[in-house]
């Protein structure tokens, strides 16, 4: 009791409520001072809208303070916004923006149209010249194989007098007119003529080789009488022995019929194995005879046809048209038997021993 007490003075928080602690939130919940004292009449008066003395403590509170907050920032979204002439506006701006881009875009596709119609038109063009040029081309090689053959035959036909022989010995001794009247003779025997008309005769035209065969001579008959009988003896027999050497007699070709005779080799083979009689042709072709019928291969589409009609089994025959050409006859040489040098085609000869 002796003790002096300082006396207490209430906050605003505490001037209402005696005896009751304050806290941080007192001065948004805490009652007015005049609210506390006025009645409740009173209270409801204050609440009225017109009041100004309410309005003029409201705007001192932080409550007050937060819907001026939210009364400014509604303001200003209202005032943001648009209103219905601005939005029909914009919508115009729009509407007329996308009108032109639409109409850039079909303008754009009227000329892609124009251009894939021009391009169209071009290669129906393109494509009927293709076809013309197709058909000219396919014309062209029908008559240059037409002219080949032509060729092909006019050289064959030259060459009807000549007679190729091979392994003829070579004696600096003795010319070649006389060695070939002995082999001549030797062959007929009492049919051999005293003349025959040699009209030229001539070695191959490849270099001389000592350790090699000897070159093949290639003589010209004036009579093909003659020339055909010399052949047709030679033929009947197996093995013609001419000093100290077998020798063999051969109708000069030229290049491209030997080829053509070299790839219908199988087919020849086959004819031979089935003992069915065949003979070569002039222009070139290769002719079968079969019961009553003759079957005749010119170009080498007619191998199939040829090998179907006497039942023959299937074989391959290279393309002797398009695949290889002949070589000058002076870039291969001249190796008996086969005629060949590696890929090289020698000028004449035999293709095999089927002359």
């Amino acid at each position: 009791m002796g003790k002096s007490r300082r006396p207490h003075t209430p906050g605003p928080s505490q001037a209402g409520s005696p005896g009751r602690t304050s806290g941080p939130m007192d001065g948004y919940v805490s009652t007015p001072r005049d609210m506390r004292s006025a009645p409740a009449a009173a209270k409801m008066a204050l609440a009225s809208p017109g009041d100004s003395s309410s309005d003029s403590q409201t705007q001192g509170s932080p409550r007050g303070d937060t819907l001026a907050h939210i009364s400014s920032e509604l303001a200003k979204i209202t005032g943001n916004m648009l209103s219905r002439a601005d939005k029909a506006e914009m919508l115009a701006e729009i509407r007329t923006a996308i009108r032109e881009e639409v109409m850039e875009v079909r303008k754009d596709l009227t000329a892609l149209e124009q251009r894939v119609e021009a391009l169209e038109a071009d290669r129906a063009q393109t494509v009927q010249h293709q076809q013309a040029t197709d058909t000219a081309t396919t014309r062209q090689g029908n008559v240059l194989l037409d002219l080949r053959r032509q060729l092909e035959d006019l050289d064959n036909r030259g060459r009807r007098n000549n007679i190729r022989i091979r392994g003829l010995p070579e004696n600096a001794d003795e010319t070649l007119p006389e060695l070939l009247t002995d082999l001549f003779t030797h062959i007929l025997g009492d049919r051999a003529p005293e003349d025959y008309g040699i009209e030229r005769a001539h070695r191959a035209l490849r270099p001389l080789s000592p350790e090699g065969p000897p070159r093949d001579v290639i003589c010209c008959l004036l009579s093909y009488a003659l020339k055909d009988c010399i052949m047709r003896a030679a033929r009947n027999q197996q093995n013609i022995a001419f000093r100290d050497g077998q020798v063999s007699l051969y109708q000069d070709l030229s290049a491209f019929t030997l080829e053509a005779r070299r790839a219908l080799r199988p087919v020849t083979a086959i004819l031979r194995e089935r003992r069915i009689p065949y003979k070569w042709g002039f222009p070139f072709s290769l002719q079968a005879k079969v019961g009553q019928s003759w079957h005749i291969i010119r170009w080498p589409a007619d191998v199939p046809r040829f090998i179907r009609a006497p039942s023959l089994p299937t074989v391959t025959v290279s393309n002797w048209v398009l695949e290889r050409q002949p070589q000058h006859p002076r870039a291969v040489s001249d190796r008996p038997g086969t005629g060949l040098t590696g890929s090289g085609f020698r000028r004449g000869g035999p293709d095999s021993h089927e002359e």
